[in-house]
């Protein structure tokens, strides 16, 4: 059987991680794409492990691709056809400009920069505890579904979480209030 059969046997769950990350209509776009990088790039070796597909990397793939869709996304300007015409006239160019910065956008961006900052700061993490807190983070594993996959006791997992935890709520606890809060321009 080839490797890329064995891991479309797997595409519902492909697809429902791609709908969790908000992929909506375009999620079976994505988990095809990502089918087409596995097998250009030649990714056997690190999706196929012992017989079994690695779901965590396949999550990574995934989620890598999304990101790239979200980045093409945003930059593409848009805006809704009722503000573009006035009484049957086109508006002027200089009008359209207003109506590119939305809320949503702004939110958007607050929140890129909120995890962008977490980024920062796991990264100075030793590398067992940021790949742990990657795993759980990026992935729909739970933690015994981590334990199952990477063959690390529970407990020490859940201890690494806990850690992690702590640490992001120490360091974030006021930004995330202020992002709940709508105070993007303080993040």
């Amino acid at each position: 059987m080839n490797w890329i059969t064995k891991i479309y046997k797997h595409h519902k769950e492909w697809v429902a991680m791609v709908v969790s990350l908000g992929g909506g209509m375009y999620s079976e776009d994505i988990v095809s794409e990502a089918y087409i990088k596995l097998d250009k790039y030649n990714c056997e070796h690190k999706i196929i492990r012992k017989g079994k597909v690695s779901k965590g990397y396949m999550y990574f793939v995934l989620r890598s691709i999304f990101i790239n869709y979200i980045k093409a996304k945003n930059k593409i300007r848009t805006i809704q056809i009722e503000k573009f015409f006035k009484d049957s006239d086109f508006m002027e160019i200089k009008d359209l400009e207003k109506f590119t910065t939305t809320d949503t956008i702004t939110q958007e961006i607050a929140f890129g920069r909120l995890c962008n900052k977490m980024d920062l700061v796991v990264n100075d993490w030793h590398w067992y505890d940021k790949k742990i807190y990657e795993l759980y983070r990026d992935t729909p594993l739970s933690i015994r579904g981590m334990a199952r996959e990477t063959d690390i006791s529970s407990v020490n997992i859940f201890h690494t979480l806990k850690k992690g935890k702590n640490i992001m709520n120490q360091k974030f606890a006021e930004d995330y209030e202020d992002f709940k809060n709508g105070d993007f321009d303080l993040i």
